[in-house]
């Protein structure tokens, strides 16, 4: 047999592969069909990763992002991590917001199958988009690493709405070796107090309410101390926890009389948290619940006062305490 005839018989197979690879990531397109062939490719091995590839990085991005995230899954079954890292650093190639948005659940979902690769260098580039964007996966599989160098990253991360609880996660699992970049933080509003932005104040709020999570001693509290001045209930809400646990009688009632003082404006979703805090902070909270039914009892619309009836409820709690 000569070399040519050899060359056509072992290229006859390989040809039939790639075209069932080709069909194969065609039918990733069909939302009723494109799941089932997430199988049939790995099945494919090796010979599938170029495919799925070009399909990733060189092929159409649409307002539906399933296919592109059932390409990811293929690859992230194949094991072509070298794929996923490509396509998470290419930049964007489209500017359309609705394109932009599906193709983030993409990014998403390439950047929590890169996670599961625990090495230096998956690190490292994690680290390095987390500097520069923030993505929901991005965030969950840098917190899954459990290094403190991610800290800045996860802090930032808790501006963002979409990334808030993957941030708040990984700082709860990196306990106390967050805590002085915590403490750090809560003392920041940015660009400045008077001029704070929300997400400045969705950080502190998360801040807070992880450091009382975390646990602090007296020597951190003189530096939280100034907190109790500040006016958003939900920062006074989480800083009186921390009072609570903490401070000498003088914050303690500092922090109650001001928890009563801003109990009419709470959110509903406050109101237990405040309730809880307002006990731990007893006796000291006394005085101000009794003070503040003592000005609503003259009240005559008092009957649908639900802050009248909230520290009503808290006073006789409190009396029934040996």
């Amino acid at each position: 047999m000569d070399d040519r005839a050899g060359d056509e018989m072992a290229s006859g197979p390989i040809a039939a592969v790639d075209e069932n690879v080709r069909l194969l990531v065609e039918r990733l397109q069909s939302l009723g069909e494109g799941e089932s062939a997430i199988a049939d490719l790995v099945a494919c091995g090796s010979r599938a990763v170029p495919h799925l590839r070009k399909f990733l990085l060189a092929g159409r991005i649409t307002s539906v992002p399933q296919p592109r995230v059932w390409a990811v899954e293929a690859l992230a079954w194949l094991r072509a991590n070298d794929v996923l890292l490509e396509y998470v650093q290419a930049p964007a190639r489209t500017h359309d917001p609705q394109l932009l948005l599906a193709e983030d659940a993409v990014k998403n979902t390439a950047a929590r199958r890169i996670g599961e690769t625990r090495d230096e260098q998956t690190f490292q580039i994690l680290l390095d988009l987390s500097r520069k964007r923030n993505l929901p996966g991005l965030i969950e599989s840098l917190a899954e690493f459990e290094r403190p160098e991610a800290i800045p990253c996860l802090d930032r991360a808790l501006e963002d709405d979409f990334c808030r609880a993957a941030a708040e996660a990984g700082l709860r699992r990196l306990g106390r070796r967050a805590r002085n970049a915590l403490m750090l933080s809560a003392l920041m509003p940015l660009p400045n107090a008077e001029e704070e932005t929300p997400g400045s104040l969705f950080r502190r709020r998360s801040v807070l309410m992880l450091l009382a999570e975390v646990g602090l001693d007296r020597t951190n509290w003189a530096e939280l101390r100034p907190i109790l001045a500040e006016r958003d209930p939900e920062l006074l809400v989480r800083i009186a926890r921390i009072t609570a646990a903490v401070a000498d009688s003088a914050d303690r009632f500092t922090a109650a009389r001001k928890l009563v003082g801003v109990l009419a404006g709470l959110p509903w979703y406050l109101i237990k948290e405040t309730e809880t805090a307002l006990e731990a902070l007893a006796p000291e909270s006394l005085l101000p619940i009794e003070a503040e039914l003592e000005r609503r009892a003259s009240n005559p619309t008092r009957a649908g006062d639900e802050v009248f009836r909230l520290l009503l409820r808290l006073e006789e709690k409190l009396r029934r305490r040996p």
